[in-house]
């Protein structure tokens, strides 16, 4: 996987099991972002076994087997659903189709994982939590920017221990590397994608989130742009948003698809966190 390209940046860490061999079984299916690489990577670190995949595009799923030679490929979503041993399917499917792909999961007695972001409208979200209550599945996703990077993790851990106090603040900065010649046609259209801040900025809140220590937050502010895409009209190129935290803590973000194509990465993110102390 291309370091500098995040829609097919994969990260791979240390082997840690937390299940025993065969003792968690999963699917991939539906490969449209290249996350699915990095989710599968992450499971398969963890112990879990990758028994199948399926995606309706051959070119796709030849790919696949090549990275995970020993996976099985499926005829349909059925035939993985018909497996009584897959306990959680792991998907990257585009954006407006991954709630329903997860419902059909859950309705199968699986766990569902899904890419960021996990929605593209709200009416999705209430019929998840309405799911999750209905079949006792879960409906999990994948964060990588918070949850696959080892400095983002060692920052919640930290926290965790109150090395800086209370948090009061998070800044997050995404900035990403378009790459528009590489993208594919659904990822220029709002319907699909959901907005940029929908997008890559549901990173932004969800580590807020965390690392503030959170269960709901406010949007005070928020606003979106096309500065430089113009040949992709429906695509929002900038997006910032100001939220504030139901324990009082404060979040700005922004997010753009404008990093330098010569950037030997998909983009410099940061994220700083304000606390009320600091113990050295």
């Amino acid at each position: 996987m291309k370091k500098n390209d995040g829609m097919t940046y994969a990260p791979k860490g240390k082997p840690n099991a937390v299940v025993q061999k065969g003792e968690f079984v999963f699917a991939a299916i539906a490969l449209d972002h290249g996350h699915i690489y990095g989710m599968c990577n992450g499971l398969q670190e963890a112990g879990a076994e990758l028994r199948w995949v399926y995606d309706q595009d051959p070119v796709k799923v030849e790919a696949f087997v090549k990275q995970y030679p020993h996976v099985k490929v499926a005829s349909s979503e059925q035939e993985i659903f018909d497996d009584a041993e897959v306990k959680l399917i792991a998907a990257a499917a585009v954006p407006s189709e991954r709630a329903a792909l997860g419902f059909r999961a859950m309705d199968h007695g699986k766990h569902y994982f899904t890419d960021k972001t996990p929605f593209t409208t709200l009416e999705q979200l209430a019929v998840a939590k309405a799911k999750v209550i209905e079949t006792g599945r879960k409906y999990a996703v994948y964060y990588s920017e918070r949850l696959h990077v080892e400095s983002a993790v060692f920052a919640g851990q930290l926290i965790q221990e109150g090395a800086i106090g209370r948090v009061v603040q998070v800044i997050g900065l995404g900035p990403h590397r378009l790459n528009a010649p590489s993208r594919p046609e659904w990822f220029f259209k709002k319907e699909n994608y959901g907005g940029i801040l929908c997008d890559i900025g549901s990173h932004q809140i969800e580590q807020f989130l965390f690392y503030a220590g959170c269960k709901d937050a406010t949007v005070l502010s928020s606003k979106i742009a096309n500065y430089n895409a113009k040949d992709y009209p429906e695509l929002e190129d900038f997006g910032d948003a100001t939220l504030v935290g139901d324990n009082g803590a404060t979040n700005y973000f922004r997010v753009d698809w404008l990093t330098p194509s010569g950037l030997g990465t998909w983009g410099d993110g940061r994220t700083l966190i304000l606390g009320t102390e600091w113990i050295g």
